[in-house]
């Protein structure tokens, strides 16, 4: 299933909620469909008191939001859904050539294969954009300067 990819802008306390490779991979979860704690849980192989947890974090953050509730044997199920998939935090450059920053930014868990074939793929990327860069066109073009940055990080419950 597919999402949509939205953006959100968030402050300095947001971010810190989604700066964490489990609470990523619950909110890519819930955009592609509402679920229950429980059923995240699940589809992750954690505790369900451990990403309830994480949920309720993240909801009472202004991350996700409470699709539809349900009755399921007199307990009320809350279906979760994420707002948004990218986040961009708003940061003032102290450098007098920025006149703009945009910035985005994900956490994914990779084999090694896969961070080799990421580094491929970014240095395509790369260079497909430098060759445009230095065509003769006509269309005015604007400057920027691309950062890539890999982090590796520990994981969490």
């Amino acid at each position: 299933m597919d999402y949509i990819k939205k953006t959100m802008e968030v402050n300095l306390e947001q971010q810190k909620l989604v700066s964490s490779p489990l609470r990523v991979k619950i909110i890519y979860l819930l955009a592609m469909k509402a679920m229950t704690a429980k059923q995240v849980a699940d589809e992750l192989g954690k505790s369900a008191g451990s990403i309830h947890y994480h949920i309720q974090q993240l909801y009472n953050g202004g991350i996700l939001e409470i699709e539809e509730t349900r009755e399921n044997r007199g307990i009320i199920e809350k279906y979760y859904r994420s707002k948004a998939t990218h986040f961009s935090l708003n940061t003032e450059k102290e450098d007098t050539k920025v006149e703009e920053t945009t910035s985005q930014g994900t956490y994914v868990s990779l084999t090694e294969a896969d961070l080799k074939e990421l580094h491929a793929d970014l240095d395509a990327l790369f260079f497909k954009y430098v060759e445009r860069s230095t065509s003769k066109s006509e269309e005015e073009r604007t400057s920027y300067e691309l950062n890539v940055i890999l982090k590796k990080i520990k994981e969490e419950d």
